[in-house]
C-alpha cells in the first residue's frame, strides 16, 4: 500500500519524468494506477474517484482515448470507444433500472444508429442527433404500440404509420408528437378516414368509408360538422392545400386496405408477434453483435420506404397529366405525399409525454486544468401515452 502522503509513486526516466508503472493522485480526489510516457499517462490505466467513479482502459497524453470501461457514482456503466476523454463510435450503457442502450456515439453523445431499451422493455432503434431521437426510427411500446417514421427532438415530426396492437392503424404526418397534416386511419371492423389533421385530430375535409359506402364531410377538432350532400360538394369546399391530396381522395376501399397493407386475418397479432420477436435480452457490449446491429441499418424499414416510393410514383403519375406550370407548382422534383407535410407546420403542440431526465457521468480523469470538460449528459425517456382521439363514426 501506498503511503497517504504522497502525490506519485512510480517509475522514472533519466529526466526525472513518470515512465513506466506508476501511482499517481489526482487533485480533485481521484487516483490513477497505469502505465507512464513522456510523463503523462499513455497506455493501459485505472482511474478511480472517492465517490465511487472509476474507469479501466486506455490513455493518450492523459487523457481516455481508446477502448475503455466507465462506471459512474450512479451505478451507470457504459463500455466502449473514447476520444480526448469523450464517447466516440460504437458503445455499450446500461443503467441501474437495466435500461440500456447500444449504438454510436461522438464527442460524449448518443449520435448514429442506437437501440435503446427501458426497464419496462419499450424499445426505440433508429437514429440519433446531439443524444436526442432524431431522424428516421421505429418505437415499440411496451404494450404492443408501434411508430416507424420520422422523429425529431424526441418527437414524432414527419411522415411515419402508427400501429395499435387491437389492429388499427395510422399512415400519415406528425408534428410535436401528434398527427399533423394528411393522413389515413384504419380501424378493425373494415372503417376508414382519409383526410386531414391538426393537433392530433381530424381537422378539415374528409372521406369516410365504411362497408364500401362513402360519406364525405367536414371536421374540425376531431369532431364532424356536416356530411356533404355528394362528391361535387365535398370537391368544391377543398382549398388550394387540399387539393394537392385529390389523387388519394379517389382511392377506393379495397386500394386503401391494399396500400395499408390490411390484413383480416391475422392484423390483431401481427404488432405483438412484431414486438415479441426483438430479442432484448441479447443487446450487449459485443462488438460484433454490435456492429451487425448497425451496418443492418434496421432492415425493419423496407416497408416504410415501400411506401414512399408508392406516394412518389403515384404522384410521378399525376404529373404527367397535368401542365408544365402546375408541375413546377405542385409537384416538381417528383414531390410526394410525404413532403406536402412540409408546407402545413402551423402550431406549437405537446402530445401527452412523460420526460425523464437521467444524469449521466462527468468523467475528469486528469490533473490538466483543460481537462475538466463535462462529459455529462442527458437522456430524454420517452415514456409516451398516445392519446387516441379519432372519432369513431357510425
Amino acid at each position: 500500500m501506498p503511503p497517504d502522503n504522497f502525490d506519485y509513486l512510480g517509475g522514472r526516466d533519466s529526466n526525472g519524468n513518470k515512465e513506466g508503472f506508476g501511482i499517481q493522485k489526482i487533485p480533485n480526489g481521484g487516483t490513477f494506477k497505469g502505465i507512464f510516457s513522456n510523463d503523462k499517462a499513455n497506455g493501459w490505466g485505472i482511474y478511480e474517484h472517492r465517490d465511487g467513479e472509476i474507469f479501466k482502459g486506455e490513455y493518450e497524453e492523459d487523457r481516455t482515448s481508446g477502448y475503455g470501461e466507465y462506471t459512474n457514482a450512479n451505478g451507470t456503466v457504459y463500455y466502449g470507444y473514447w476520444i480526448d476523454d469523450l464517447q466516440f463510435g460504437i458503445g455499450y450503457e446500461i443503467w441501474k433500472d437495466l435500461s440500456k442502450y447500444t449504438g454510436e456515439y461522438n464527442c460524449g453523445k448518443k449520435e448514429g444508429v442506437g437501440i435503446y431499451v427501458w426497464s419496462d422493455h419499450t424499445m426505440y432503434k433508429g437514429e440519433w442527433n446531439n443524444n436526442n431521437i432524431d431522424g428516421f426510427g421505429i418505437y415499440n411500446y411496451a404494450d404492443g404500440r408501434q411508430f416507424l417514421g420520422e422523429w425529431r427532438n424526441n418527437q414524432m415530426y414527419g411522415y411515419g404509420e402508427f400501429l395499435w396492437p387491437e389492429g388499427k392503424k395510422y399512415i400519415g404526418f406528425y408534428k410535436n408528437d401528434k398527427k399533423e397534416g394528411f393522413g389515413m386511419f384504419y380501424w378493425p371492423n373494415d372503417r376508414y378516414f382519409v383526410g386531414f389533421w391538426k393537433n392530433g385530430k381530424q381537422n378539415g375535409v374528409g372521406k369516410y368509408i365504411k362497408e364500401n359506402k362513402i360519406k364525405y364531410g367536414l371536421w374540425k377538432e376531431g369532431k364532424r360538422e356536416k356530411w356533404f350532400k355528394n362528391e361535387k360538394d365535398f370537391s368544391n369546399s377543398m382549398n388550394a392545400r387540399d387539393e394537392k391530396y385529390t389523387y388519394y381522395f379517389q382511392w377506393n376501399q379495397e386500394q386503401l386496405k391494399k396500400f395499408m397493407e390490411i390484413d383480416d386475418n391475422n392484423e390483431d397479432n401481427k404488432i405483438n408477434n412484431n414486438i415479441n420477436n426483438n430479442n432484448y435480452d441479447n443487446i450487449n457490449d459485443n462488438d460484433d453483435n454490435i456492429n451487425k446491429e448497425m451496418d443492418s441499418k434496421y432492415n425493419d424499414n423496407n416497408k416504410y420506404n415501400d411506401n414512399n416510393n408508392i406516394f412518389n410514383d403515384n404522384n410521378k403519375d399525376k404529373d404527367d397529366n397535368k401542365d408544365k406550370d402546375d408541375n413546377k407548382d405542385n409537384y416538381s422534383n417528383n414531390k410526394s405525399f410525404k413532403n406536402e407535410n412540409n408546407k402545413n407546420e402551423n402550431e406549437n403542440e405537446n402530445e401527452s409525454k412523460e420526460i425523464k431526465e437521467k444524469n449521466n457521468y462527468n468523467n475528469n480523469d486528469s490533473d490538466n486544468d483543460n481537462n475538466n470538460n463535462n462529459n455529462s449528459y442527458s437522456l430524454k425517456e420517452n415514456n409516451k401515452r398516445y392519446e387516441e382521439n379519432e372519432e369513431d363514426e357510425d
